[in-house]
């Protein structure tokens, strides 16, 4: 049976859904709405008898790498 993958992922402005690595539909202001979209975009998956997983970060994820990286960098560089 094929399977498509839905992923909510942090965008610099909000949330963002991509479907098979593909980015769809535009971005939004939360996880819950990039989830609606989401559900949505997959309801149509599955009327053409396609299995689906929709995967939606947690709080400890929604911080973008770059934020993440920026924080470690300040914590081990000198304030110098």
């Amino acid at each position: 049976m094929q399977r498509s993958v839905f992923e909510i992922v942090k965008a610099p402005l909000g949330w963002s859904v991509f479907a098979d690595n593909v980015k769809i539909g535009g971005v939004y202001d939360s996880r819950g709405a990039a989830l609606e979209a989401a559900a949505l975009a997959a309801s149509y998956s599955i009327n053409d008898g396609v299995g689906v997983q929709i995967n939606v970060p947690g709080a400890e994820e929604e911080k973008p790498r770059w934020a993440v990286a920026f924080e470690i960098a300040t914590a081990i560089l000198p304030t110098r």
